[in-house]
């Protein structure tokens, strides 16, 4: 969407109290003008009557200025506001695997970058309408004085128009042409920062990300956005050079012509010095403009779902579990590169309310899959899951969501606590938590918010737990959670923290290798290249081998 649209759509009201007032200060600097040419043709008739209205001109051009300028930087911020608040929201409500399709590279980039050029371009915009109706009632004066002369403007001003729609479209491929190469720097800066331990080990990784990825993509972002600078320069000083040549035109036409006084020239060359100031800055607002209509045109492209705020803004009462079952639940990833994608499936699963189940399985069997697919998270391609005998569709979904909470190899330790009931005060609960995980002396917690999630990887499960006995719903799925626990607190795990959470009416499904403790489990499954296959309690010590 053109940003100017969208900014016309967001607030006509707000838009047309600011075009009067851009009007009414044009007009007053036009009368500013016409009033000093008028006293070079006829004089100063009476110089108390002249300074008032010259005053009072002034009192109203400032007046109307910063009146149309507050109205017009309001409604560009208003927009930069609920274009975050849209864009958060829609992210909120885009399935997981759509997000996970996009990558967080173009999420991030939509979310600081794109956004950033979106307010950049918005600030710009009330500069560029203001001027731009300044240049208008100029114009409408310059006709005004002399239709003649006016026919010379006509033809700069086409010829401007032309010139500037040519170098904007070409100026709008460039920048399209920069955004992407951005994206692919954001790319180069994600893998350096994220990748810094392989590559302190790897040398030859180090040479070949920084001389043949990083720096070809920074060197052609330079030239196109340098390019781009160039144009846009050569085009502000074409458009000076087109309005020196109308005042020598006009110049040289009010000397040859009998019929045009020397007065009227003298306004002509007057008001168009004048009007070369606010046709600079629409012209200098331009790039801005087009940079924010690029951003527009990436978000769009994220085909991200549209904003429903009931859906991040109403707290649904969870559905009481009683069970889960998968009915010849398949799932297929898209292909890529022409090879087919890992396909799960077909699985028959059930877990009943207060059951303890594992999943094991190898490196790629589809586990993490699984466990999207038991949580809501992911929708089968084919075949069904059903909550207490209600088959999940993605109308109702968040009814089997609502009943998890889950701890993923991959997740986000949040530095508030959130309970049942959206918000956590209860410290001392927190608190007799963190000390159940022995953590409460790397971790305090003030009014539900902890002092610090940077700790090992082994503690921040520890406290990804204690969220998740606050969230206290009623199913949950813990992923490899004892994988970077130290023997005694594993052996704790096991033991006691699982036994308590089940006797406490949890139901719960662990992916775990640890096969010393698998005789805590009501059942074990395990999964083989996108296979699930039931397992009796009682394992045979040869079962643990490969995993």
């Amino acid at each position: 969407m053109n940003i100017t649209k969208h900014l016309l759509n967001e607030a006509k009201s707000s838009m047309i109290l600011a075009m009067f007032a851009s009007t009414l200060s044009a007009a007053a600097g036009i009368s500013i003008i016409a009033g000093i040419n008028s006293v070079i043709e006829n004089g100063l008739p009476d110089l108390t009557l002249t300074i008032s209205l010259y005053v009072g001109m002034l009192i109203i051009l400032l007046a109307s200025s910063i009146w149309s300028q507050v109205l017009l930087v309001n409604i560009g911020f208003n927009m930069v506001f609920r274009l975050r608040k849209t864009l958060v929201n829609r992210i909120l409500n885009t399935s997981i695997e759509h997000q996970e399709q996009l990558g967080t590279t173009d999420i991030y980039n939509v979310l600081t970058r794109d956004v950033t050029v979106i307010s950049n371009a918005t600030r710009q915009l009330p500069i560029a309408i203001y001027n731009s109706l300044l240049v208008l009632a100029g114009l409408v004066y310059l006709l005004w004085l002399s239709p003649l002369l006016f026919g010379f403007v006509c033809i700069v001003v086409v010829l401007g128009v032309w010139t500037d729609a040519k170098l904007s479209k070409k100026l709008q491929k460039m920048l399209t042409k920069v955004r992407k190469l951005e994206d692919k720097l954001f790319r180069n800066y994600q893998a350096i920062v994220e990748g810094r331990n392989e590559l302190a080990l790897n040398q030859n990784r180090r040479q070949v990300l920084f001389n043949e990825q990083f720096l070809p993509t920074a060197d052609e972002s330079r030239q196109e956005a340098s390019k781009a600078e160039m144009l846009w320069a050569l085009n502000l000083n074409w458009t000076t050079l087109l309005i020196f040549c109308l005042i020598g035109v006009i110049f040289i036409v009010g000397l040859t012509l009998e019929n045009i006084g020397q007065e009227t020239v003298i306004g002509y060359i007057l008001a168009i010095m004048f009007l070369r100031t606010p046709l600079s800055m629409v012209l200098d607002s331009i790039p801005a403009i087009i940079r924010g209509n690029v951003a527009l045109e990436a978000i769009q492209r994220l085909s991200l779902n549209e904003d429903d705020s009931s859906r991040t803004g109403k707290n649904q009462t969870p559905v009481e579990f009683q069970s889960l079952t998968l009915v010849n639940s398949q799932y297929q990833y898209p292909e890529q590169n022409g090879e087919p994608g890992f396909k799960l499936g077909p699985i028959n699963f059930e877990v009943n309310k207060g059951e303890l189940i594992f999943l094991v399985g190898g490196n790629g069997s589809g586990k993490s899959t699984l466990a999207k697919i038991l949580t809501g998270l992911y929708l089968p391609t084919s075949g069904s899951v059903l909550l207490n005998n209600n088959e999940m569709n993605i109308s109702n979904v968040t009814d089997l969501r609502n009943c998890y909470s889950a701890i993923f190899p991959n997740f986000f330790l949040f530095s508030d606590v959130v309970d049942a009931q959206g918000s956590s005060s209860d410290d001392e609960k927190i608190a007799y938590y963190l000390k159940r995980l022995a953590i409460n002396d790397k971790v305090s917690v003030t009014q539900g918010r902890l002092s610090t999630t940077s700790l090992s990887q082994g503690q921040r499960k520890r406290l990804a737990l204690v969220l998740l006995y606050m969230e206290n719903r009623q199913v949950l799925l813990l992923d490899e959670w004892a994988a970077d626990q130290d023997p005694v607190f594993r052996e704790v795990f096991y033991r006691e923290i699982l036994p308590e959470l089940q006797q406490a009416g949890k139901t719960i499904i662990a992916i775990s290798h640890d096969d010393h403790y698998f005789d805590v489990a009501d059942r074990i499954y395990k999964l083989d290249c996108g296979k699930l296959i039931l397992f009796n309690q009682k394992v045979d010590p040869l079962f643990s081998v490969g995993y």
